[in-house]
C-alpha cells in the first residue's frame, strides 16, 4: 500500500508542479494581480502544508502525536484546497476565467493527493494511532517511499518559500505582466 501511495504522491507532485509553478506562478502570475492575491495566499498555505504532510506521513514512520499532526496538516490542506476551488472563479475573472482543462486538472490533483494520503494512512498499524504511541514506529517505511519523500521534500519547501516571497507586494508588482492585466 505504501508503495502505491508513494507513486501517487510522485505523480501528484509532478502534475502539481505544472499547475502550481507553470500555470499559477509563471503563465498567469496570480501573485501579481489584486483579484487573485487571495488565491495565491491559499496556494502558499497549501504549499507549506504539503511539505509538512510529506515530512510527517511519507518520510518519517510517524505514530502517536506526530502521525496526528500529519493528519491535521492534510485535513487543513484539504480545507484550503476547497476554499481555493470556491475562490478560483472570482479570482480569475480578469484573466479570462479557468479553462475546463484546468478545472479537470484540479479535480485530478485532488483525487491523486487524497488517494495517496488515504493509502498511506491505511498502511499504518493500529498501534500507531494511539496518542500514547511513540512519535516514530520501530519499523522503517519502504525504501521507495522514503526515497520519493526525501526527493520531494526540498522542492516542496522551496515551492512554499517562493510562494511566500512572491506574495510580498513589492516583489509581486515587480514581476507583474501587463499583458495579463
Amino acid at each position: 500500500m505504501n508503495e502505491i501511495a508513494s507513486i501517487l504522491l510522485a505523480v501528484y507532485a509532478a502534475v502539481g508542479a505544472i499547475d502550481g509553478i507553470y500555470l499559477h506562478l509563471w503563465k498567469y502570475r496570480l501573485f501579481a494581480h489584486e483579484a487573485s492575491r487571495r488565491e495565491h495566499h491559499l496556494h502558499t498555505i497549501h504549499a507549506a502544508l504539503f511539505a509538512v504532510v510529506i515530512g510527517t506521513l511519507y518520510l518519517a514512520p510517524s505514530a502517536g502525536l506526530l502521525l496526528w499532526a500529519g493528519v491535521g496538516a492534510f485535513a487543513a490542506s484539504f480545507v484550503v484546497v476547497i476554499l481555493d476551488v470556491l475562490e478560483e472563479r472570482r479570482s480569475r475573472e480578469d484573466l479570462g476565467g479557468l479553462t475546463p482543462r484546468e478545472y479537470a486538472l484540479h479535480a485530478g490533483l485532488i483525487a491523486l493527493y487524497s488517494a495517496s494520503v488515504a493509502l498511506v494512512l491505511a498502511a499504518r498499524p493500529a498501534s500507531a494511532w494511539s496518542l500514547d504511541a511513540p512519535v516514530l514506529l520501530d519499523t522503517a517505511l519502504p525504501a521507495l517511499m522514503h526515497t520519493i519523500a526525501l526527493n520531494l521534500l526540498p522542492g516542496a519547501a522551496l515551492t512554499a518559500l517562493v510562494h511566500v516571497v512572491l506574495g510580498l507586494r513589492p516583489i509581486a508588482l515587480r514581476f507583474a505582466r501587463p499583458d495579463l492585466a
